[in-house]
């Protein structure tokens, strides 16, 4: 019996840290640009 409740708590584990993982990859943080939106040095 506790060799099935160790194998539940890690397979609950793996599954929380695969689902984060699959969000992760496909939702990617999106880089601002390198340049700035106004120039205003020219003014």
């Amino acid at each position: 019996m506790l060799r099935v409740l160790l194998a539940l708590a890690i397979g609950g584990v793996l599954a929380v840290g695969a689902s984060v993982a699959v969000v992760n990859v496909a939702s990617p943080t999106p880089e601002p640009p390198n340049k700035p939106l106004y120039n205003y040095g020219t003014r």
